[in-house]
């Protein structure tokens, strides 16, 4: 009986053992995977334009260019070349930096997201002319999406600018657990930031759910776009960076009348097709304005032939506006559907 007693321990704790064994296996594989996982969501930042959709943790870092000291007997007969006090010349390892360029991080989300931007670490000197900026939307060339006269906020409170004060430890300070979050107004935001000579920063971003999307940056992936007022005087606009062919699926603006109309009376409730070249759609070369309400589907088509196509609601405040649209990137075979072309 005391063998049999003894017997069956040792059973127990060699089936405790396996199991401890298969757990560690089993646990070492989760964390392996949640570790590629974490790493799928780690970007670094080195086009100067980055243009994504996805969540997750952005990083850049720029390092001073170095210099070494030759001391090379032969180059001292170099006519021109600087001489330091041991007569060596100064011999550059890089060549010598360009003027500081505006960069950005472009970020597009679903159509009924928002996006927030969190600072996780920043070492931008303002001492250096170094700059980082949020900016409710996007900015090309010095125009907006969503243009100044289409958003609800004045520009000066959507662009934020932000660096690291003379004397002032690298943000976060190590005695701050604090971090600066931003978030936009729509599917689109940005990030720029200028670095002369040195500098990094370390962001992480995330797409929130948005009840009420107004103002939509295309991706082009969307089966169709919702352009709504929700009973609400503003205008919304819906913008793709690329030669478009439009579609209206339907239409619901201004007093029911059941017929949709192409010369619109009123200056407002309506819905403006057109492009342009800059990014601000209130610039846009208007081709169709419609109105009034479709009934059903009416699937109007026409190639928008511009480096921007925009798509307008204009709304009152006195009326539930709303119109589906679809919007895919322009072929060749398009161009019998073309309304406008712009200069690109």
């Amino acid at each position: 009986m005391a063998t049999r007693g003894v017997m069956l321990l040792a059973f127990q704790v060699l089936l405790l053992c396996f199991l401890a064994q298969a757990w560690n296996t089993e646990r070492g594989s989760f964390e392996l995977e949640s570790q590629r996982e974490s790493l799928k969501n780690v970007h670094l930042v080195t086009d100067c334009m980055h243009v994504t959709s996805e969540e997750g943790e952005y990083s850049f870092v720029k390092l001073p260019p170095t210099r070494t000291i030759s001391k090379q007997p032969w180059l001292n007969s170099l006519e021109g070349s600087p001489q330091q006090p041991n007569g060596a010349p100064d011999v550059a390892t890089e060549s010598s930096a360009a003027p500081a360029t505006v960069c950005g991080i472009y970020f597009v989300a679903d159509p009924d997201q928002v996006i927030e931007v969190t600072m996780r670490q920043m070492n931008v000197e303002c001492a250096t002319g170094g700059l980082m900026a949020f900016v409710d939307g996007w900015e090309l060339n010095g125009q907006y999406f969503p243009g100044e006269w289409e958003h609800e906020k004045r520009l000066d409170l959507r662009v934020q600018e932000f660096c690291v004060e003379p004397g002032a430890e690298p943000w976060p300070a190590k005695s701050s657990s604090n971090a600066w979050v931003f978030r936009s107004s729509q599917n689109a935001a940005l990030i720029q930031y200028r670095v002369p000579v040195r500098g990094s920063f370390v962001l992480s971003a995330r797409f929130l759910h948005n009840a009420r999307p107004c103002n939509i940056m295309a991706e082009g992936l969307a089966p169709y776009y919702m352009l709504r007022n929700y009973g609400q005087r503003r205008n919304c606009t819906l913008t793709a960076l690329f030669p478009a062919v439009v579609s209206v699926v339907a239409l619901e603006t201004g007093p029911i009348d059941g017929m949709v109309r192409y010369v619109c009376s009123l200056p407002t409730d309506k819905l403006e097709i057109g492009g342009s070249a800059g990014l601000d759609p209130h610039n846009m070369l208007k081709a169709t304005t419609l109105c009034g309400h479709s009934g059903g589907r009416m699937d109007l088509e026409q190639s928008i032939l511009c480096g921007t196509t925009s798509v307008r609601l204009i709304s009152s405040g006195h009326y539930n506006n709303q119109a589906m649209v679809t919007m895919r990137l322009a072929e060749d075979a398009d161009l019998r559907l073309t309304t406008i072309m712009c200069e690109m």
